[in-house]
């Protein structure tokens, strides 16, 4: 195998790690969107009824959220490839173990806890903490790959893995992927992923290490307690838990909502798949417009842009049409949080401060998308349509986009709390 010194004298090695986690990204993506066509099947198969089944769920998504800070901090003190190594290796052996599950606590223990933890550790947080540190003029060009495959993940493993459901049963589905995730991922983690391009003598995007900055320097970090009393933290924070509230309304009530608007079930479906495949090139597209413009007006546009998918979605009836248009376009509005959110806790607090920091700000995304699965339903049942939440997430939208064009740079710290972060 090429060896990380050879290839940085043709291909940056960055290049080769953004790749490995792209492919891991890929598949936790996929499998952690997969949930839906496993339902009928495991329910049946157990004998339990869809709310128990939805508790075990509810816990996998709480955890995998609440371990985010603690796997991005471990990835900052121990390194990327010991962190995604051991999170690859219990990935793979409790998607496996899930094929054997027999009720609903061993689900429980086996999918809700433990795969969630090597989901963490092998999901989009690490990728991004680590990938950041590897550029700083292609930054948002690299991240936003995480992100494409993301999306490509949850587009191409979704229908594969119903596939093979309906083929081999949901058990053999489980164990067959626990075995892909063994082969292809563990030997990515051991043998291309690297910490940093200083551990191979180089800086960001291959340059040399400017002269006079000693290690120190290079490494220096921003402690999360140290960031938390930031203005920017918390703005970076506030945006991207209206990211969750709006992806996670529109994944749990977006086709309900068009169905009650008079379209066929398989046409809600479809349009919603629309938008998540058309935001695989789009994605690359704002990374490479962030690099050259910068990150706060490229978010800024995504809140916004979201914020008018998300009114046309609501308000156009009786028009296929221009439903799959609204579509096609939104997806540029989807995928692009993420990739910006992380670039900017990079070039903010550092790029060795992201895996912890991020954490802690991924773990408000998943508070924002369970209260926007929750008020959706709550707000359905009490006002009999989608119309007030759907109007909040609009609301909450346009705030983020403004909200993001005046992100700070990390010198100020929040009126209550006083020492500011290390700019």
């Amino acid at each position: 195998m090429t060896s990380p010194r050879q290839a940085s004298s043709g291909i940056f090695y960055g290049w080769w790690v953004t790749s490995a986690f792209a492919l891991m990204v890929f598949v936790s993506a996929g499998v952690r969107h997969a949930v839906g066509p496993f339902l009928k099947p495991i329910v049946a198969d157990l004998g339990v009824d869809r709310g128990s089944f939805s508790l075990v769920i509810a816990l996998g998504l709480l955890l995998y959220g609440a371990f985010m800070p603690w796997v991005g901090t471990l990835v900052d003190r121990f390194g990327a490839r010991a962190v995604t190594t051991g999170g690859s290796i219990l990935f793979a052996a409790s998607l496996a173990a899930t094929g054997l599950c027999q009720n609903l606590w061993q689900l429980a223990i086996v999918y809700g806890a433990l795969a969630s933890l090597g989901l963490a550790a092998t999901g989009p947080v690490v990728a991004n903490a680590v990938v950041s540190r590897w550029f700083h003029r292609k930054r948002g060009t690299a991240v936003s790959m995480l992100g494409s495959a993301s999306m490509t993940g949850m587009s191409l493993l979704v229908p594969i893995m119903a596939w093979m459901i309906l083929t081999v049963g949901w058990r053999m589905t489980y164990v067959a992927v626990g075995v892909f995730v063994l082969v292809c991922m563990v030997p990515m983690c051991l043998f291309v992923v690297r910490d940093s391009p200083e551990s191979m003598g180089l800086g960001p995007d291959g340059d040399p290490i400017p002269e006079g900055h000693t290690a120190a320097t290079v490494l220096e970090r921003t402690p999360v307690g140290e960031a938390v009393r930031t203005l920017a933290f918390w703005q970076l924070a506030g945006t991207f838990m209206t990211c969750g509230f709006s992806m996670s309304l529109i994944s749990s009530h977006g086709v309900p909502m068009l169905t009650d608007h008079g379209y066929a079930p398989v046409f809600a479906s479809s349009v919603l798949g629309i938008l998540g495949g058309s935001s695989i090139l789009t994605t690359m597209m704002l990374g490479a417009a962030s690099d050259r413009f910068g990150r706060r007006p490229v978010l800024a546009s995504i809140y916004a842009g979201r914020s008018l998918v998300f009114a046309g979605f609501f308000l156009i009836r009786d028009n296929p049409t221009t439903m799959i248009a609204i579509a096609l376009i939104g997806g540029i509005t989807i995928a692009g949080t993420m990739s910006m959110t992380s670039a900017l806790t990079a070039d903010i607090y550092g790029r060795h401060s992201v895996g912890g920091i991020l954490g802690v700000i991924f773990l408000a995304h998943q508070v924002g998308a369970a209260t926007g699965s929750w008020l959706g339903g709550a707000l359905f049942d009490s006002t009999g349509g989608y119309g007030a939440a759907f109007a909040i997430a609009g609301t909450v939208l346009v705030a983020a986009a403004v909200v993001s064009l005046y992100i700070d740079d990390g010198s100020r710290s929040v009126p209550w709390l006083s020492r500011p972060a290390r700019a």
